[in-house]
């Protein structure tokens, strides 16, 4: 994993700008530009301001980029979930809930 490429991908994913994550972590917009251009690697100290400003944890940011394997019967029907139509999918959430508090 590349450090740079993650604060950059999460910065864009959060919506932040460079300029917006360097004041709320407490760096300049030239060194985020630096951390994503891999001119620089940010410090632990650094890097979990950076992480606080993104609103996730360290542990969050150094997890796998994998989700893990779902098991099989879990992937069938999440493949026949995404084709139901939203009136349908409302019920089977409905459904869902009643099952899933009445355990």
């Amino acid at each position: 994993m590349n450090v740079g490429d993650k604060i950059k991908s999460l910065r864009e994913t959060a919506g932040m700008s460079k300029g917006k994550l360097a004041l709320e972590a407490g760096v300049s917009a030239a060194y985020i530009g630096q951390l994503e251009s891999k001119n620089k690697q940010p410090t632990v100290d650094t890097l979990s301001r950076i992480c606080q400003a993104l609103g996730i944890t360290l542990s969050e940011f150094f997890a796998s980029d994998h989700p893990p394997e779902l098991p099989p019967e879990v992937r069938r029907v999440c493949e026949k979930v995404q084709k139901l139509p939203p009136d349908k999918l409302r019920i089977l959430n409905d459904v869902l809930d009643t099952w899933v508090k009445s355990e």
